[in-house]
């Protein structure tokens, strides 16, 4: 018996335009009206989830890839995750590109979200430092900063992402196996960001403690994603769901991908399908 779902935002409940499915809410309620508790899980900062879910929502945000948990209405703080100063320390160590937009978002108090390094950039405009405007901070180095951090991400073309992740594993030998790598596509220039977080930094691993607050078992679980970082949930929980326009290492996984992708309602209907057999 399922008692609890989790739904992904980008290409699952928002089409590729980023705008949310009109279907979302009312399938909310309608879990609730049979027990199940909806959350949503997703790689994004709390703030840009927030905004795309509806501020005056009642569910909770599992943001960060795990990393920490929120009520979407009241902003109150569950769980944060952060990473250790010294894993932060290891990551940055290879950041010797300058063609590579370097980042750490952290949970702070006080509105900032991202952490950037300056670098040599002219301008941010339209770059993935700058869908955080009024929202980041800028500094020459990441010697010394306050807030805790939840991820790093780099941007560049793929190409140097690659490479930069290849560098990093390489360079720290048996290490590599305390964090998570996730290389994804995005809308913004340089289009590609390579995501590092502890190892325990994971969408699973959120939902996990989520579950555990609540007393669900894994198996009355269910998830639906799209991407490599939902990869770990969709195989762990007790039903999982791939979209049709996942990626094949998501769907390999997966007990049900969908029959449809995320600019048709793709996500909704599945789980609407599977669950209440509509």
């Amino acid at each position: 018996m399922i008692k609890m779902l989790s739904m992904d935002l980008d290409e699952t409940l928002l089409s590729t335009d980023k705008v949310m499915t009109e279907s979302f809410r009312p399938f909310v309620e309608k879990l609730r009206a049979n027990n199940i508790i909806p959350v949503v899980a997703t790689g994004r900062e709390f703030y840009t989830a927030h905004r795309f879910v509806g501020e005056d929502l009642e569910i909770d945000l599992i943001c960060n890839n795990g990393n920490i948990i929120k009520n979407n209405k009241t902003g109150k703080l569950e769980f944060v995750n952060p990473m250790s100063k010294e894993d932060v320390d290891l990551i940055m160590s290879f950041d010797k590109n300058d063609k590579v937009y370097s980042t750490i978002h952290v949970a702070r108090e006080d509105g900032i979200d991202l952490l950037y390094k300056k670098k040599n950039f002219k301008s941010f405009e339209g770059v993935y430092v700058d869908a955080f405007r009024g929202r980041n901070l800028g500094l020459d180095n990441f010697d010394d900063y306050e807030g805790h951090p939840l991820s790093i991400v780099f941007a560049g073309t793929h190409d140097d992402l690659v490479e930069l992740r290849r560098t990093i594993k390489d360079g720290i030998g048996e290490d590599k196996d305390k964090f998570n790598f996730h290389l994804m596509k995005i809308k913004r220039e340089p289009k590609w960001m390579l995501e590092i977080l502890q190892k325990n930094g994971d969408k699973f691993f959120g939902i996990k403690k989520y579950a555990e607050n609540r007393n669900i078992k894994l198996e009355e679980v269910a998830a639906i994603g799209d991407d490599s970082n939902d990869k770990m949930l969709v195989e762990n929980v007790g039903l999982g769901f791939a979209m049709i326009n996942a990626v094949d290492v998501l769907k390999e996984v997966a007990d049900v991908v969908s029959d449809y992708d995320n600019n048709n309602d793709g996500a909704i209907k599945i789980l609407d399908k599977v669950l209440f057999g509509d």
